[in-house]
């Protein structure tokens, strides 16, 4: 499974604006154990950015998740399962 997969288009004011629903569902499906590599979180936070595209309220929420990823060398699962769904969250949020 791709980490970089085809990005969910949905309309936004007449547009279609990239809202990367596929890439979040995946990475939530990869979630095992107590804790994961803080570099790979980075990573996957630098992956959703890019999809993200011009979408200016998904990019800020990301930018303010990498400014405060905890630990020094692993996060706890459970703090990244929460950080996905707020993502979620968010991108089902968005006016179509």
């Amino acid at each position: 499974m791709s980490l970089l997969a085809t990005p969910f288009l949905v309309p936004i004011n007449g547009n279609m604006e990239i809202v990367p629903t596929k890439l979040i569902e995946e990475l939530k499906s990869e979630v095992s154990g107590q804790v994961i590599d803080r570099a790979r979180v980075i990573d996957h936070l630098l992956d959703l950015r890019l999809q993200a595209g011009d979408d200016e309220r998904f990019v800020a929420a990301v930018d303010d998740v990498l400014g405060s990823v905890p630990g020094q060398n692993s996060v706890e699962t459970s703090w990244w399962t929460s950080t996905l769904d707020v993502f979620a969250s968010l991108a089902d949020r968005l006016p179509a």
